[in-house]
């Protein structure tokens, strides 16, 4: 093939490559206009959890943005979850490649360090110890999927209304709330007429440790919404890291497996080591 051949090969490719990218529809954004309703404490309840996003499995690609302190740092990942029983996101900075893999299930986090070759493992009964707020498989499967959660349960009952008080803010918005005795945090939930969580806090207020995440730029997939914009702040008395996670991609219910293999020819290390390399300013 010659060079000229070659070339008009390559530019058609390029071109229905951005055709193809720019005919692709745009996912709508819904936008809440419902007021609250004046509804009884287990009516409301059962309809938040009626009202959340339904799957089995679920992936999806996410533009991510950190700020810790004065040092930014934006990357690609993709997240995947297996409903109940693992989750997984891949740090991809460059071209695909991974370099941070995160994973948790009920029992363990593991955290794989391919640029040094090196993980963690620890149990989730460990890392609650020091990292108390929320740090438990069931909340963040919550958090990362819009979902009420009730602190140590695997899974939401109607019968849990009792646990939570409940109070209108204002004509648009429902708030409720719940305390953990055991680690002392208290769970609050924003909720708007549609009855979806717009806002998450879990907060410890003894060792001034808060994690607050809110979700913007609700689409529809499967008939039912989801928040393709979350915001994060998880700030202590000596540090505050924001993030943004950005959702494109989402794809639910699909064959899907998330293993936990350990990486054959690395080293064991600390969380604390890990850590180091987000926490350090530039």
């Amino acid at each position: 093939m010659n060079t000229k051949r070659f070339t008009q090969i390559l530019l058609l490719c390029l071109f229905t490559a951005l055709v193809f990218h720019a005919c692709k529809p745009r996912q709508r954004i819904v936008y809440s206009i419902s007021p609250v309703a004046d509804k009884a404490n287990n009516q409301l309840f059962n309809d938040i959890i009626s009202s959340e996003f339904q799957y089995t499995t679920f992936t999806a690609k996410l533009n991510m943005n950190l700020t810790n302190g004065t040092k930014s740092m934006s990357s690609k990942a993709n997240i995947r979850i297996v409903k109940d029983n693992a989750l997984q996101i891949s740090i991809q900075p460059l071209f695909g490649v991974e370099m941070f893999r995160f994973y948790i299930n009920p029992d363990t986090v593991m955290v794989v360090d391919r640029m040094n070759k090196r993980y963690v493992m620890e149990s989730i009964a460990s890392l609650k110890e020091m990292y108390p707020v929320g740090f438990d498989f069931y909340t963040l499967q919550s958090v990362f999927t819009n979902s009420l959660f009730v602190p140590g349960k695997g899974r939401v009952e109607s019968s849990d209304y009792r646990k939570f008080k409940y109070t209108q803010t204002s004509d648009q918005y429902y708030y409720i709330t719940s305390k953990d005795t055991r680690s002392n945090i208290d769970y609050s939930f924003t909720v708007n007429g549609d009855d979806r969580i717009t806002f998450t806090h879990l907060m410890q207020p003894e060792k001034k440790q808060s994690l607050q995440w809110g979700y913007h730029n609700f689409i529809v997939l499967n008939d039912l919404t989801f928040p393709s914009k979350m915001q994060i702040t998880l700030s202590s008395s000596s540090r505050k890291v924001n993030a943004e996670l950005l959702f494109s991609d989402i794809a639910t219910n699909e064959l899907l497996q998330l293993p936990l293999n350990v990486p054959s020819g690395y080293t064991r290390t600390t969380v604390a080591e890990i850590l180091k390399i987000f926490s350090q300013n530039k």
